[in-house]
């Protein structure tokens, strides 16, 4: 009895199928079929196209980790080529660099002058300096060409006051030496009279003693400095004290 019912019912439904397309849910219960066999896969389907961008999502947070070690180095690359040669420099001994190399030539020789000056003035026994001059003695005697050669083998001069001041600092170093007279690089030889340095030039400065130059019997051609600054004519083979200028 139970079949039979179930029978009808899938005759009733199967009806409905067909004529309806559709039909209400029935309360008889449904009689599956056998299974048929599986059919074939199908060829896939085509991709589809692809969708619009999405918005611009948040930027995330920074990453975590310490900083990896550093990749070896590479190969060096190929030799690039030849650059073109750059503009020719000044030529040597031209422009302000030349003038300012000479400047310093120039600078460097002086120091170097005054450098040795001074060597040769410290290795005097006495020195008194008067404005760039220094007057030096080491208390030695001589006739007038004995004073010209101390002086010149020390790389000076015999010494010869251009003013009242240097004048005045032959008598001081006179005191200290206890000299009577002190010979003056100034002779009237060339032409009796007219006395001259040793240059050939005029005298700028003179401080004679009353009545002289008088050449004494004819034979006082050189020129003396007294302990009290006066000057005096006296024979060239006298010997006084030596005192050289640099």
């Amino acid at each position: 009895m139970a079949l039979l019912k179930h029978h009808l019912c899938a005759a009733l439904l199967l009806m409905e199928s067909v004529l309806l397309q559709a039909a209400p849910e029935s309360s008889c219960p449904a009689y599956p079929g056998v299974p048929g066999t599986p059919g074939h896969n199908a060829s896939p389907g085509r991709d589809g196209r692809d969708g619009f961008p999405g918005p611009k999502g948040e930027k995330g947070d920074p990453g975590v980790g310490a900083q990896g070690p550093p990749g070896k180095i590479g190969p060096p690359g190929a030799v690039g080529p030849k650059g073109d040669n750059g503009n020719p420099g000044l030529p040597g001994g031209t422009g302000v660099q030349s003038a300012l190399v000479t400047q310093l030539q120039s600078d460097v020789k002086h120091l170097t002058d005054r450098l040795n000056a001074v060597e040769k003035v410290l290795g005097f026994r006495m020195i008194r300096k008067v404005g760039q001059k220094y007057y030096v003695t080491d208390g030695l005697k001589g006739n007038f060409e004995k004073a010209l050669k101390i002086c010149s083998d020390a790389g000076a001069k015999i010494v010869l006051p251009r003013s009242e001041d240097e004048n005045k600092v032959i008598t001081s170093m006179q005191a200290a030496l206890e000299s009577t007279y002190v010979y003056a690089g100034a002779t009237d030889r060339q032409k009796e009279g007219h006395f001259v340095d040793m240059s050939g030039q005029p005298l700028t400065f003179t401080n004679w003693k009353e009545n002289e130059p008088n050449d004494y019997k004819g034979a006082e051609d050189c020129t003396i400095i007294y302990k009290s600054g006066v000057w005096n004519d006296i024979n060239c083979d006298s010997e006084w004290h030596v005192v050289c200028e640099m």
